[in-house]
């Protein structure tokens, strides 16, 4: 009675024992760059802050690469101006940059971070305008 044959991970038969298996002389399609993992997506931290002892959490995410979404609704006027400035100087300092994503809401990104900005002309007379 004749061997068993066993199919190979590369889709070559060969007979079940210690011989000798074809291997295909192309490269493989997923060894090829175009079949290599997609890059991560950065992540973004949203601070909410209530008071300005939030300043050292929103500083040491600016430092360490990650935007940061800053949501001032919650303080006072005077605070809110005391983190602003402090997030001026933070950013001027990482060489980062700051934008102003709605009313009391900042957007904080250290310099690896490229932020697009589609400037459309602002409409003061619709819907949006609710504040």
């Amino acid at each position: 009675m004749g061997a068993a044959l066993r199919d190979d991970y590369r889709g070559w038969l060969a007979p079940s024992g210690n011989y000798p298996v074809a291997v295909p002389d192309y490269e493989e399609p997923w060894d090829s760059p175009e079949f290599a993992p997609a890059p991560q997506a950065p992540q973004i931290t949203s601070v909410r802050p209530t008071g300005f002892e939030s300043a050292r959490v929103i500083g040491e995410h600016v430092r360490v690469g990650t935007p940061v979404i800053m949501d001032l609704s919650e303080m006072p006027d005077a605070d809110a101006k005391r983190l602003v400035d402090f997030a001026s100087g933070l950013i001027f300092g990482t060489r980062g940059t700051i934008e102003r994503i709605a009313k009391r809401v900042f957007l904080l990104a250290p310099p690896e971070v490229e932020v697009l900005v589609v400037d459309n002309p602002r409409d003061d007379s619709g819907f949006y305008n609710q504040s």
